[in-house]
């Protein structure tokens, strides 16, 4: 989305230049308009009438129909926006006279205009507008006003208009290559429901396609027509895990090759794990041993990562020592690996480990390894983390405060005021948002903390503050 300040501030140096006639500055400025999306182009729309932006486009008066005439399809473009309905009015009259990208977006944004006469005037200059190029344009803002009050009766009769002229096979063939994703949505699941995208194409546009709604038509509509050759190949190597699964699930045991589920056995997505073990049961493999042997290759880490992972989900185990191997590796990945296993089974023993891994690891490592940690929180104390408490880097301090308060109650509290008294900005912000506990005393140890800290962070009216009154401190001194 667009910065309000960007909109205002365009808008602004285009009616300069249009009053001007500065043919650079209303060309930057037709591009503008032209290049922005749907989305965008309807909220640059709204920021040009809000009241709270003032009169962005200028009085009613300087848009005189001789002025409007003269100020070229960038000055009717802007007209199209102004806060008054007449100007606004006059404006669509002469877009609907232009042939350009400019003039079918701005019709298309005066749609869903309140005021009735812009509305009829747009519509009608919008039907007659159904080139597929002009379609191309116009599209988009239709899509996105459909869910509107007003204006999402246009987008029934605008493709009624355009199928006259060139067939449904057509327009859809064409709206399925736009660049906008809520069209693109559209014209697949239409194509699909009137059966105008026959298999080949849907495996072909499956391999193309980035969007996860589309890729989910596609893969259903392969799943339910394609024969189980075309589903395997299609499917089981597609990019989204939502088609792997569903190809795992369609095709039964004695249709899938053994080579196509022992990759999935080690695949990203847990749940294509859990349908390709169930597959490989069902054909009379021993799940644990390809874990087992999954492990010991010399490929990725990613993927031996992956396979500790597998080994654990179909019920087997891993060592103790062999965890603690994983968290000692150097792959990032295989680090991961060994601490989530070693989140059900910490020991006190590992804490060092693992203190070690938090001062020195990637960000979701050392997350990793703060909840683990918090499964032994009586094997450390505010000592350990001394080391990054006291830190120059402002990411250690800040785990150190994650770990801290992740111990709840009153330590919780008091990691909050801590961190309200670093010297980084940033990292002083994330104590405001302060919890306490609401039926816990704190200890002798904590009332100590907080008799120190309470001060430092409220030096004037500590003894006032909800945290004092929640642990009982306002008449300590």
């Amino acid at each position: 989305m667009l910065a309000t300040s960007e909109i205002t501030d365009r808008l602004a140096d285009g009616l300069a230049a249009v009053h001007s006639r500065g043919a650079m500055s209303t060309a930057a400025l037709e591009d503008w308009l032209s290049s922005i999306s749907a989305r965008e182009l309807l909220q640059v729309d709204q920021a040009a009438r809000s009241w709270r932006y003032g009169n962005t486009l200028g009085p009613s008066s300087t848009w005189n129909p001789r002025a409007l005439r003269q100020s070229g399809p960038v000055g009717a473009a802007l007209a199209s926006m102004h806060d008054d309905g007449h100007v606004r009015e006059a404006a669509v009259h002469l877009l609907s006279q232009l042939d350009a990208v400019l003039a079918d977006r701005m019709l298309a944004a005066r749609l869903s205009d309140h005021v009735r006469p812009v509305r009829e005037a747009a519509v009608k200059a919008l039907l007659g507008r159904t080139s597929l190029a002009q379609a191309d344009h116009i599209m988009p803002v239709l899509q996105l006003i459909e869910g509107r009050v007003r204006g999402a009766e246009v987008l029934p009769l605008y493709l009624h208009a355009l199928s006259a002229v060139h067939g449904e096979a057509a327009l859809w063939s064409r709206l399925r290559l736009s660049t906008s994703r809520e069209v693109r949505r559209a014209a697949f699941k239409q194509s699909l429901i009137n059966g105008l995208l026959v298999t080949g194409d849907a495996v072909a546009a499956l391999s193309r396609e980035h969007d996860r709604v589309v890729q989910s038509l596609l893969a259903r509509s392969i799943a339910d027509t394609a024969a189980p050759d075309v589903i395997a190949s299609a499917l089981l190597h597609d990019r989204s895990p939502h088609s792997r699964v569903l190809g795992l699930v369609r095709l039964s045991a004695d249709l899938l090759q053994p080579a196509d589920v022992e990759r999935l056995l080690v695949d990203p997505g847990e749940l294509v794990r859990m349908w390709a073990r169930q597959r490989w049961q069902e054909q009379g493999r021993d799940t644990l041993a390809v874990y087992r042997a999954a492990t010991q290759m010399s490929g990725p880490a990613r993927m031996r990562a992956r396979a500790y992972r597998g080994l654990v989900e179909a019920g087997g185990s891993v060592d103790h020592t062999v965890v603690l191997d994983l968290v000692r590796s150097a792959e990032p990945p295989l680090q991961k690996a060994g601490l989530r296993l070693l989140a059900n089974d910490t020991q006190a023993t590992d804490a060092p480990l693992l203190l070690h891994t938090l001062r020195t690891g990637t960000a979701r490592v050392a997350r990793l390894a703060s909840e683990a940690l918090l499964e032994v929180p009586s094997a450390w104390s505010d000592d350990d983390l001394w080391p990054l408490t006291t830190s120059a880097a402002p990411e250690l301090r800040r785990r150190a405060w994650w770990l801290k308060r992740g111990r709840s109650g009153w330590d919780e509290t008091i990691a909050d005021l801590e961190i309200m008294l670093d010297d980084d900005p940033d990292l002083a912000a994330l104590g405001r948002n302060m919890a306490m506990p609401q039926f816990a005393l704190p200890t002798e140890s904590q009332r100590s903390q907080l008799l120190d800290l309470l001060p430092q962070v409220w030096p004037s009216n500590w003894r006032s503050s909800r945290v004092a009154f929640a642990a009982g401190l306002r008449e300590d001194a």
